[in-house]
């Protein structure tokens, strides 16, 4: 059985959902300092909606605040109702002292520019942003509601079945695909990044890893990403391209077929030796397009990877392993999920952990005050959906 994964910094980190402190093993590496159609979309449309003005005005106003989600260093992740509608929403809200001390304003505008992206089409498989906004102490990210939990805490609760470990393998491809015509590459991509919503689809979640630019031939070299999860190109300090999601996942679709990872180890440096020398086990029940998809996956020279090609997605979607997969159905919902998370009431926390849900939902005073020049960096920063009635 998978043991849970939750996130802990090497750095403090803003860009997660947080979650209880994990072992060494389980950290995440974070860069530190600043750093849905399928055709590729420049870049330069994503700062132009950026730089517009929101409609509206969305402010701290507008909500009542339910219930803690989760917290880290930079702040919390609140359940909140809108007044107006009683529509739900997950606000994240990080404190701009935190982000300018720790040299992240440019990855709190580049988190921002990839939930854009992701909104521009509203693609059904990547976690929306509906509004941002600010106040002198912090901003906030209005993101959607994912009420069922993440696949990490279904896949402790029962093992996938083959059809449910394909049919979740499928939207996260999908959203992949969308990412990368987009020339966003992700970089965490982990169980605990895949949220499960009461219809039962996937939402990949947590944008705050992700690296825009990254085109067929772009490449970078900032280690960082969820040692497990971590190509070898990462680990070896190569310059590398948007192949890392695909080793990445790799591993995901071993873990939710099989129930375990790949490459296990008690700290960091068996993990990643593990990653660089060992040949993951593959059981004689499972079947042989599955173990040929996972063992192209996960090959460690990225460009023999699967995906690799300048077709990108299209090269995996085209493996036997998805032969029975319609890809229109997928987009379109379909296919009816093999899984239905169950919740006791609208505003149920029960799928998040009980050490943050417990706490009162209440915003901790600040009383550093940010010099004119540092308030700067965020103008211009909040936005409001076209769609969204707040």
């Amino acid at each position: 059985m998978l043991p849970a994964t939750p996130t802990a910094h090497l750095v403090p980190d803003f860009n997660e959902l947080p979650a209880p402190a994990a072992s060494a093993a389980e950290a995440t590496f974070l860069p530190v300092g600043p750093a849905q159609g399928m055709a590729p979309q420049p870049s330069l449309s994503v700062v132009q909606q950026q730089q517009r003005p929101p409609a509206r005005k969305v402010g701290l106003d507008d909500f009542n605040f339910l219930a803690v989600l989760g917290r880290g260093n930079f702040g919390k992740v609140m359940l909140a109702e809108e007044k107006k509608t009683n529509n739900l929403y997950a606000i994240k809200m990080l404190k701009k002292e935190f982000i300018i001390d720790h040299d992240e304003v440019a990855s709190t505008w580049s988190e921002k520019r990839v939930f854009l992206a992701a909104a521009r089409e509203r693609h059904p498989f990547l976690l929306g942003m509906h509004a941002c906004f600010q106040t002198e102490t912090r901003v906030y990210f209005v993101m959607e509601y994912v009420s069922g939990g993440d696949l990490m805490i279904h896949i402790q609760r029962e093992q996938f079945s083959h059809r449910q470990a394909k049919f979740y393998a499928s939207e996260v491809l999908l959203a992949l695909e969308y990412f990368h015509a987009n020339g966003i590459i992700h970089r965490d991509l982990k169980l605990d990044n895949m949220l499960l919503t009461l219809d039962g689809h996937v939402k990949v979640a947590d944008y705050g890893l992700c690296k825009e630019e990254m085109w067929f031939a772009s490449k970078t070299s900032t280690f960082c990403g969820t040692p497990k999860h971590m190509a070898p190109e990462i680990l070896l300090g190569q310059r590398y391209g948007r192949a890392v999601d695909w080793w990445a996942f790799g591993v995901l679709m071993y873990e939710m077929l099989l129930g375990q990872s790949p490459f296990g180890g008690d700290d960091e440096d068996e993990i990643f030796d593990a990653i660089l020398e060992d040949e993951p086990l593959y059981p004689n029940t499972l079947p042989r397009d599955a173990v040929s998809i996972l063992q192209e996956l996960l090959t460690r020279d990225p460009t023999r990877r699967l995906g690799s090609r300048e077709d990108d997605a299209e090269e995996i979607k085209s493996h036997s392993f998805f032969k029975d997969v319609s890809f229109d159905d997928v987009l379109n919902k379909r296919i009816p999920p093999p899984y239905l998370p169950l919740i006791n009431a609208i505003a149920d926390t029960s799928n998040f952990d009980e050490e943050f849900t417990k706490e009162y939902p209440t915003l901790t005073p600040v009383h550093t005050q940010l010099s004119s020049r540092d308030q700067a960096e965020f103008n211009g920063f909040s936005w409001v959906a076209s769609w969204v009635d707040i």
